[in-house]
């Protein structure tokens, strides 16, 4: 008897999935490529921060193949309502799960998001030479990476 209704109820359940109306496609708004955008983004993962005087140094993984640096400017953490911020920062908890997102909007930079671990004791971080500028750390935009 158990039997029997176990097998009617399974019945039951995969006759129900398999008649179900899914309405919300017919509601939902019809897109059109004028509504698109032209934001591109790309992820990889960080290997290490070096943080200096007036910037940091990521240095990330190239595409399975090598590795990569790059220097942000601290100066790009801080915004304005002219200039908005360039550099944000998330807080991950293991240095594993660190990636750099670089957010393009019509192939031209638009922002860097850090996701990393926030507590500088862990061992992703470490630190440059202190007495000596960063070369491009006066920098504007962030050059084409190689990814």
């Amino acid at each position: 008897m158990k039997k029997i209704l176990m097998m009617l109820a399974l019945f039951a359940v995969l006759s129900a999935a398999v008649f179900a109306d899914n309405k919300s496609s017919a509601n939902a708004p019809e897109r059109t490529e004028g509504k698109w955008t032209e934001m591109s983004y790309v992820n990889v993962p960080v290997l290490k921060i070096l943080e200096g005087k007036d910037g940091y140094v990521v240095i990330y993984q190239k595409n399975k193949t090598g590795v990569g640096n790059v220097i942000l400017p601290k100066k790009w953490a801080r915004g304005s309502e002219e200039a908005p911020r360039k550099l944000k920062f998330r807080a991950v908890k293991t240095s594993l799960g660190a990636y750099m997102t670089v957010v393009k909007d019509g192939g031209e930079f638009k922002r860097v998001i850090l996701s990393i671990p926030m507590n500088k004791s862990n061992s992703i971080w470490g630190m440059v030479d202190s007495r000596k500028n960063l070369e491009g750390a006066d920098k504007d935009t962030l050059e084409d990476l190689e990814f």
